[in-house]
C-alpha cells in the first residue's frame, strides 16, 4: 500500500482519542486551492492510541461516522467491504503520537532514493536496539543541517508503526471506500504546518522547544535551527483543557518540558533556547506565562486563531484541533 501513485492525497483524516478530523483539497473551476475541513467527536474510548494493542473498539460504529464526516454518500455502511460507484479515495490518515514509537537519530549522509533512506533508517533502528522494528512499517522525516561545522549532516526523527496496529486503522478506512496512502503521527505534520505559514527564515535562527497537548497526551520536540533533536511523548489520560486548567496537570506539564530540556541540553550543550511554541486548543495563558517567566523563552501558539491571523485558513465552522491537523495532512 502506499506504492502507487505521485501526487499526494487532497484529503486526510485524522484520528484522535476524541475526535475524528477530515480535510480536502480542491481547486474551483477557476484554478483557486480551496480547503475544507470538519470533525466529528467521539463517544470515549471509540480510540485508545497504543503502539501494541487493539486501538479502535467499535470499528463498525466509526465507519458510519467516518462516511458522514468524508461525505461519503453513497457508501455502504455494513463495516465490511465498502460498495461504491466510485474508486477508492486516496487519503493520508494521521494517527495519535502515543500510537507509534519514535526515535531520533543522528546521519551523516541520507540518501536521495526514499526506499534506500527507509533501509538505512530501518537499519539504524535494528543496529542500535532502540525497539524491536519487526513487523513494523518505519517511516521517517529527514531534517537537513542549517549550521556548517557541526559534527553531523542531518538529524531524522524514525517512527514505528506496528503493522497489526496500522492493519486496524488500513481495513477501518478501506471497508468505507477510502484508500490509505500516507500515514504520519499529528505533532509531526502539526510543526510541518508551522514551518510553512511562519516565517522560515525566524525557524532556521532560533533553537525551538515545541509542546503539543493533544489527544489526552503531551509531545514535546527540541529543535536546533530547524533540526529535531529531542522528542518525547507522554500519555497524560486528560484533555487538554483540564490540563492547562489545573495547576496540578499544568505543573506536570512544566516538569516535563524542565527535565527535557536538561536531558538536551546535556546531550547537546550548544543549545540555546529561546522560543517555543504550544500547539494546543483554548486558553494557554498560564502556561505561556511560566514558559515566558521562569523559562525565559518567546512563546506562541499553534491554533486556529494564530493561523488565520497570519492569513492562511480554510472554508468550515468546526474549528478544532482534530480538523487543524487534518488541514496540516494534506497541506
Amino acid at each position: 500500500m502506499w506504492e502507487w501513485g505521485k501526487r499526494r492525497p487532497q484529503c486526510c483524516l485524522k484520528f484522535g482519542t476524541d475526535s475524528l478530523g477530515w480535510a480536502a483539497r480542491e481547486r474551483n473551476w477557476g484554478g483557486r486551492l480551496r480547503q475544507t475541513c470538519r470533525m466529528f467527536s467521539l463517544p470515549a474510548g471509540a480510540v485508545k492510541p497504543s503502539p501494541t494493542m487493539d486501538n479502535l473498539a467499535h470499528p463498525s460504529t466509526l465507519a458510519s461516522q467516518i462516511c458522514d464526516l468524508a461525505g461519503l454518500e453513497g457508501t455502504h455502511r455494513s463495516g465490511s467491504v465498502a460498495a461504491s460507484s466510485e474508486l477508492p479515495r486516496r487519503i493520508a490518515v494521521l494517527l495519535p503520537d502515543t500510537a507509534v514509537r519514535t526515535a531520533v537519530l543522528h546521519l551523516e549522509q541520507v540518501p536521495a532514493r526514499r526506499e534506500e533512506r527507509e533501509a538505512l533508517v530501518r537499519w539504524r533502528l535494528g543496529q542500535e536496539q532502540i525497539f524491536p522494528v519487526n513487523n513494523a512499517k518505519v517511516v521517517s522525516q529527514v531534517f537537513g543541517n542549517q549550521e556548517e561545522g557541526s559534527g553531523y549532516g542531518y538529524t531524522v526523527l524514525a517512527v514505528a508503526i506496528q503493522e497489526s496496529v496500522l492493519r486496524q486503522y488500513e481495513s477501518l478506512c478501506e471497508s468505507v471506500g477510502l484508500l490509505p496512502f500516507e500515514v504520519g503521527i499529528t505533532s509531526l505534520r502539526l510543526v510541518n504546518l508551522w514551518k510553512r505559514i511562519a516565517r522560515r527564515a525566524d525557524w532556521l535562527r532560533h533553537d525551538v522547544l515545541w509542546i503539543t497537548v493533544f489527544d489526552r497526551s503531551l509531545t514535546i520536540m527540541i529543535f536546533r535551527r530547524g533540526q529535531i533533536m529531542f522528542y518525547r511523548c507522554k500519555l497524560l489520560g486528560v484533555d487538554a483543557s483540564e490540563v492547562l486548567a489545573t495547576d496540578e496537570l499544568r505543573n506536570r506539564v512544566l516538569d516535563e518540558c524542565r527535565a527535557s530540556l536538561e536531558v538536551c541540553q546535556q546531550q547537546h550543550p550548544s543549545l540555546d533556547i529561546d522560543h517555543a511554541v504550544i500547539c494546543g486548543d483554548g486558553e494557554v495563558a498560564s502556561l505561556r506565562d511560566e514558559l515566558q517567566g521562569p523559562f525565559r523563552l518567546d512563546v506562541q501558539q499553534l491554533d486556529w486563531k494564530s493561523i488565520e491571523a497570519l492569513g492562511w485558513g480554510s472554508r468550515g465552522s468546526q474549528h478544532s484541533m482534530a480538523s487543524l491537523a487534518a488541514i496540516a495532512g494534506v497541506s
